[in-house]
């Protein structure tokens, strides 16, 4: 009677594998009690390194003599083997488990950072000094765009006084200066145009209305009036500065550099001269 040398289950017929278990069949146990009695040591073959039953004379793997193979214990081959192996396992496992931590360590330590340093700027006043300059600048911006917000004041009262006095000509002309200055370019020409009605040889505003007019992207108008200024003063070297910008602005690239040109040669030292010279330059 043969029983399998793993499992113990009694084997009846011919088979290389038990029937039980899958275990290849070893020759030599014939029952399970001896089996469990010898379980415990084994004989290693030399040649091919099989573990056998310590009653085996021949290796069942290789079929040489196990006279004066070494004897160990059946466990300390397989099962050590097995059990590094479990080890390598377990111990990757901590080492995973320790990176995880350590990763929350290191997360929960630069959020600590993180918080400890917006706390310090916040006490420092640096995020109040920010938000100040913030401010200003969106100021700054609104005052330089469009409508200057300082000026909106006295434009009203001047506007209440010449409302109440139409011949009040000064006042008429300051409010146009400060229209223009604050971007309300028809208004200003309104009052302009009231002004230099009464005083057409005044070549200075005149200019100013046609700048107006240059910034309402009217440029034929404004060249027209500044051609007119310079009927009354042929020699207003901010007329022609002036003609030379707007002709360029419109493509007339000859016309501009005529402009220019005159307008250096007038007096090519003062600040209106050299800007000339410049824009004559480059273009």
């Amino acid at each position: 009677m043969i029983y399998c040398a793993e499992c113990g289950f009694k084997i009846e017929g011919e088979f290389k594998f038990c029937p039980n278990c899958g275990s290849q069949i070893k020759f030599g146990s014939s029952s399970p009690n001896e089996i469990t009695a010898n379980q415990d040591e084994v004989i290693i073959c030399k040649n091919c390194g099989e573990e056998n039953s310590v009653d085996d004379s021949v290796c069942f793997s290789c079929g040489i003599s196990l006279n004066g193979n070494k004897r160990k214990k059946q466990n300390s081959t397989k099962q050590d083997t097995k059990k590094q192996s479990q080890k390598n396992t377990d111990s990757k496992k901590i080492d995973n488990e320790e990176k995880v931590l350590d990763n929350r360590k290191v997360l929960m330590i630069s959020s600590a950072i993180v918080v400890i340093f917006i706390f310090a700027l916040i006490i420092s006043g640096v995020f109040d000094s920010e938000v100040k300059n913030t401010v200003t600048q969106m100021s700054n911006q609104t005052s330089s765009s469009g409508v200057n917000l300082a000026n909106m004041e006295e434009i009203n009262k001047l506007e209440a006084v010449v409302t109440a006095n139409p011949d009040d000509l000064e006042s008429t002309l300051h409010l146009a200066h400060l229209q223009q200055d604050a971007g309300l370019y028809e208004k200003a020409i309104t009052n302009y145009k009231k002004y230099l009605a009464k005083n057409p040889e005044n070549a200075d505003n005149r200019v100013d209305m046609a700048i107006c007019y240059y910034n309402l992207g009217d440029n034929t108008t404004a060249i027209n009036e500044m051609e007119t200024a310079l009927k009354y003063q042929p020699k207003h070297q901010i007329a022609h500065l002036n003609l030379g910008i707007v002709n360029l602005a419109a493509r007339n690239i000859d016309a501009s550099k005529e402009w220019f040109k005159k307008a250096a040669e007038l007096d090519p030292n003062s600040e209106a001269g050299k800007r000339a010279q410049e824009l004559l330059t480059s273009h």
